[in-house]
């Protein structure tokens, strides 16, 4: 009753703390705290003390005593206040600002997402801003007053879930230390920017539910049917009722062990290998049978059945989803239960535009799935990629322009996929931190507090560098999926240099510290930039020469880009990362003309080597020249554009027989193939043994014995179609022989 009768107080009195007076202010959390919440009353207390010269305690304690106190949780509500935590009225992960007396200032939520976002919510009123990961990327003001009366605020997510995350990042097995750091910096930008939301799970995970492994032998019908077989590999037969409960035996289990976990995932496995089965089949629409497209309906399907078993027990989760790859594009008569979650994927669409952009053909299509699930579908949520490679990804209008759209079109979530950080990206996860909340904000006034924040007096050069760097957007013939191919129309070497030029002039105006850093940070984007570019040139010079005065340009073009890549390990080492791969790919072949590799393709025994090898495999093919590599789907897979990937295959003993298999697709686009290849002179001719389209994904098998039966070596080539270029990719080769 105490804290009611202060409630009812109509005359209020301002609690205003003298900045350097702060001892008598406390923060109290409850006596048992989860880490979470206290980490959060941790950083407020931190805070608090950057902003008013002394850093209150945290205290934990089962009511607040006398004297001005911050309280987290809604432990600390009175009766009246805690009527007023419903998810109507905050959501999921909402809060509560609420002064109960004069000196007393309850920040709350109805879970502990919902309290740590009160916490940060409350920062950000007082002017806090966490730009981007890091601690150059925050901006605390200090303040002579702190007031603790007057405060009553409601705050509900416009989306449910918020988050961002590393993907290739987490691969970094090589310096772990660095990976972890990088996590960790993004998780507290993530926490200060209220990012979260509900817990969901909706990765591929056809084969984690129902893995090879433990099933295919006893169980073929479980997997696809292709080529007239039962084969193990690419998705599964989701009309079998047994694969059905299984999946929904599995969903009830995870439900049950979870209570708070909102959804579970019926993701297919990343890309296709659908089945074609008589009873799948007939589930697609008749111009999608045979093909590895079109197949909503079945994969709506199959999600109803087990969402219908799950809700008899789980009626308030959802059973999710990707609408990705051959499933993109929406259904044609099947239309998902109402406790369905469909994560619609924006995969290499174009991320240099808004997706409602009429400059973008290819956002064109996907508006159309846009549009045809938001019109079935009662849960959606968007599946994004920002970034995909280490050059500058300065995408943020398209984000600006995307959150308040989608949210127009009832999707209620954002999960988006960072292979690394890059120059430009952290605007873009700025504005969709701030628009996931409240998308009708003006993102021009946002994004004009981000650039007075980081930058200071130079942030009017920082906005023409980055209007430099978006300049490709005007040209409607580019377009940015997240191919390293697409970097040099991007950004090519004019524009990177007109672009350095103004950071000079911008270098001289910032005034602290913190500007001083961040303006550094892009002047070595783009000297690491223009030093690539100078190596890639050095490279063509000594693909076409192959002597040693053009290796050793290529050698000096290397050490050069290389120091800069150095330097930027110093402060982000994300960036460092993920530049590493391609700086070295481009040293491979001057490297051995030069004498600093020895490693002989002509010489080892290859049975089992891989493209998962890498740059191992990669020095010792015998023809790598023009190819190009990523490990960011399995293994890893290399691609050509009129190339030959070849491999020097060597047995002690006469072969007898000899097996191949690869796994080879494209990106759902057509007209892309490549050949399997020998040759018994060490690749000076060539013959042909089979052409593979590779408009399907599939692991492919090849027989080699009646053509190499007899000898003890042979070279082995994949020979990748003129214009196929990341269209026909190859991964995970292997050789038997005996």
């Amino acid at each position: 009753m105490r804290y009611l009768a202060k409630l009812l107080t109509v005359v209020h009195l301002a609690a205003l703390l003298p900045a350097g007076n702060a001892a008598e202010l406390m923060i109290v959390v409850p006596e048992t705290c989860p880490d979470g919440r206290l980490t959060a009353a941790r950083d407020l207390a931190e805070t608090l003390g950057r902003m008013i010269g002394s850093r209150p305690p945290v205290v934990k304690a089962p009511e607040r005593s006398d004297g001005p106190a911050i309280l987290v949780g809604d432990e600390f509500a009175p009766p009246a206040v805690r009527t007023e935590l419903t998810e109507q009225r905050i959501g999921f992960d909402g809060y509560l600002i609420r002064s109960l007396d004069e000196q007393t200032l309850l920040l709350c939520g109805r879970r502990e997402g919902g309290h740590s976002n009160a916490v940060y919510g409350w920062l950000r009123a007082l002017g806090c801003r966490w730009f981007m990961p890091g601690p150059h990327g925050e901006v605390i003001p200090t303040v002579d007053k702190l007031v603790l009366d007057n405060w009553n605020r409601l705050e509900k997510p416009a989306f449910i879930h918020r988050d961002l995350w590393y993907s290739t990042l987490g691969t970094m097995k090589s310096a772990p230390q660095d990976a972890a750091a990088c996590s960790a910096e993004l998780a507290d930008w993530k926490r200060r920017n209220r990012m979260g939301g509900a817990p969901v799970h909706f990765a591929h995970n056809f084969a984690y539910v129902v893995p090879a492994k433990r099933f295919f032998s006893e169980h073929p019908e479980f997997f696809p049917l292709r080529d007239g077989r039962r084969v193990p590999d690419g998705q599964l037969c989701t009309t079998n009722e047994q694969v059905i409960d299984l999946f929904a035996n599995a969903a009830i289990a995870t439900f049950d062990a979870n209570p708070d976990l909102k959804s579970f995932s019926l993701s297919p496995n990343d890309g296709a290998g659908w089945c074609h089965c008589a009873t799948c089949e007939t589930l697609d629409p008749p111009m999608s049978r045979g093909t590895e497209h079109g197949k909503a309906d079945r994969v709506v399907t199959f999600v109803n059945a087990v969402a219908k078993q799950v809700k008899q027990k789980h009626p308030n989760r959802w059973l999710a989803f990707y609408a990705y790859a051959g499933c993109v594009a929406s259904p044609t008569y099947s239309d998902p239960d109402d406790n369905v979650l469909v994560v619609l994927a924006h995969y290499v669409f174009d991320h240099l535009r808004g997706i409602a952009d009429p400059n973008s053909s290819a956002n064109a299509t996907f508006n159309s799935y846009v549009n045809g699930w938001s019109t079935v579908a009662e849960q959606l949520f968007v599946r994004e990629y920002y970034c995909r490679w280490w050059a500058p990804w300065p995408m943020w209008p398209a984000v600006a322009a995307d959150i308040p759209y989608l949210s127009q079109r009832r999707f209620s979530g954002f999960n988006a996929e960072l292979e690394s950080r890059s120059e430009g990206s952290e605007i873009g996860w700025y504005l969709l931190a701030a628009l996931a909340w409240h998308p009708e904000q003006n993102p021009d006034s946002l994004a004009d507090g981000y650039f007075r924040g980081l930058y200071g007096p130079a942030a009017n050069a920082m906005r023409t560098y980055f209007s430099i760097l978006r300049e490709a957007a005007s040209d409607s013939s580019l377009r940015a999926r997240g191919g390293l191919d697409e970097i040099p129309g991007l950004f090519p070497r004019s524009r990177l240099t007109r672009a350095r030029e103004v950071l000079e002039g911008a270098r001289v105006k910032a005034s602290t510290k913190s500007q001083q850093f961040q303006l550094q940070r892009s002047i070595d984007a783009m000297d690491l930039l223009l030093a690539a570019d100078e190596l890639a040139a050095a490279k063509a010079v000594f693909d076409a020469a192959g002597d040693i005065p053009s290796a050793r340009s290529a050698k000096a073009a290397y050490v050069k880009a290389a120091t800069v890549n150095a330097r930027i390990r110093t402060y982000d080492p994300a960036r460092y990362w993920s530049t590493v791969p391609m700086l070295k790919s481009m040293l491979e072949g001057p490297a051995i003309a030069l004498g600093e590799k020895t490693i002989d393709p002509w010489k080892g025994d290859f049975r089992s080597d891989s493209f998962g090898q890498k740059f191992v495999s990669f020095a010792r093919m015998v023809q790598s020249d023009g190819l190009g590599w990523s490990n960011s789907v399995d293994d890893g897979y290399v691609y050509g554009n009129g190339k030959v990937a070849a491999w020097y295959i060597r047995h002690d003993r006469t072969i007898e027989h000899c097996q191949v298999s690869a796994f080879g697709y494209d990106n759902a686009e057509t007209a892309g193939w490549w050949e399997w290849r020998l040759s018994f002179d060490r690749g000076r001719t060539w013959k042909t043994v089979t052409r593979v389209d590779s408009n399907q994904w599939k692991n492919h098998r090849l027989d080699l014995t009646n053509h190499v039966t007899g000898r003890q070596d042979f070279v082995l080539g994949v020979y990748f179609a003129p214009g196929a270029n990341t269209r026909a990719r190859v991964s995970t080769l292997s050789v038997t022989i005996e």
